[in-house]
């Protein structure tokens, strides 16, 4: 059994894709993970599974939310020591006051975006928003909050690829839990 962290796209969000978090843990035991954790609604998922294949443990997620829920949510599954990657190399942390935690944001994705997303999204960017590309996400510095930010609803379809986005302190939370 290998720990992975599943993160969720676009479940428990007003009122669509409601997928109950203590059903699920349940579902996926049934299904053959272990040790099974969440961390609030938005889908957050920790667990053991056989598989060593992040798309076969994402695909597998997918399958049985589909079966219990009668919904298929987008799902990205990562290793706790490729989130801790992703976020030692986080280009929005350490002294600097201006960035505050709730709103460093990291759109994690699995697939590779092409290399000119980025730069088709900076002139879309409201004054003092920024954007680098990572290996497993783009990390997201807007600073009047996502609610506000002018890049944050068109950064899936600008990377081209499928991107789930938390903020730095569900990041840690969740990594906290694997």
């Amino acid at each position: 059994m290998m720990r992975w962290i599943v993160l969720l796209r676009a479940v428990n969000v007003g009122g669509h894709g409601k997928t109950p978090m203590a059903e699920l843990r349940r579902a996926l035991a049934e299904a053959g993970a272990q040790d099974v954790a969440t961390y609030i609604q938005s889908g957050n998922i920790v667990m053991d599974h056989p598989a060593e294949d992040p798309d076969a443990v994402a695909a597998h997620v997918s399958d049985v939310i589909e079966t219990q829920f009668g919904h298929r949510p987008p799902a990205l599954a990562f290793t706790p020591s490729e989130i801790a990657a992703i976020l030692e190399a986080n280009p929005y942390s350490g002294p600097q006051a201006e960035y505050e935690p709730k709103f460093v944001t990291f759109h994690l994705f699995r697939a590779i975006p092409a290399p000119d997303a980025v730069e088709a999204l900076s002139p879309r960017a409201y004054p003092g928003e920024e954007v680098t590309l990572g290996t497993q996400c783009l990390y997201h510095w807007p600073p009047k909050g996502m609610g506000v930010s002018k890049l944050a609803p068109i950064v899936p379809k600008a990377l081209g690829v499928t991107t789930t986005a938390r903020n730095l302190n569900s990041m840690q939370r969740i990594l906290a839990l694997a």
